[in-house]
């Protein structure tokens, strides 16, 4: 497939409902990841009270509910983009990229990971990772930001699959005509 095809086909799916849908479900997982491992944490701490529970009180006042309100204003931002509004979804996207900042005012992830099955931890960084690439497409080609070839490198947007690009093609249309 050709460039030119490529990233017509790529800026079509970053705008489809069906991706901002997989970036809304992403961001959803990621919530329940982080309140399963901050559960099995609390039952790990009264169970050993001697745990550093770390920025943890933190983390129930101030983090996760941040992250509660992100994921339930992206789930109003896809609403409204199923009606033909974008520009929400786009600051939806913009704001999970800004979670770095957020996480430092309140000391990181905390060291509390550390006293309960990696799993969790591991499951938690899966979907934010994930939730983070899908939102930076939407957001960037949304807000049209892509630098040169940027939306074909890999390492920014995750792996590309040309067969699924083809899903993008509008009716009749062929690779020829936007290539």
């Amino acid at each position: 497939m050709k460039n030119r095809a490529k990233k017509t086909l790529l800026e079509r799916k970053f705008t489809s409902v069906g991706y901002m849908t997989k970036y809304v479900n992403l961001y959803q997982e990621m919530v329940f990841n982080l309140k399963s491992g901050m559960d099995e944490f609390e039952f790990e701490y009264k169970k050993n009270p001697k745990l550093d529970p770390d920025n943890f009180t933190d983390w129930i006042n101030r983090g996760y509910p941040n992250l509660v309100r992100g994921a339930d204003n992206a789930i109003e931002c896809l609403n409204r983009a199923k009606l033909g509004n974008i520009s929400g979804i786009s600051s939806s996207a913009g704001n999970l990229r800004g979670l770095s900042r957020d996480v430092d005012n309140i000391g990181g992830f905390g060291d509390w990971w550390q006293h309960i099955d990696k799993k969790f931890e591991d499951d938690f960084n899966d979907a934010l990772n994930l939730a983070q690439t899908t939102g930076s497409n939407i957001d960037w080609t949304i807000r049209d930001s892509w630098n040169n070839d940027e939306i074909l490198d890999e390492d920014i947007t995750g792996v590309i699959d040309e067969a699924d690009l083809l899903n993008y093609l509008k009716p009749n249309e062929k690779l020829d005509d936007i290539s």
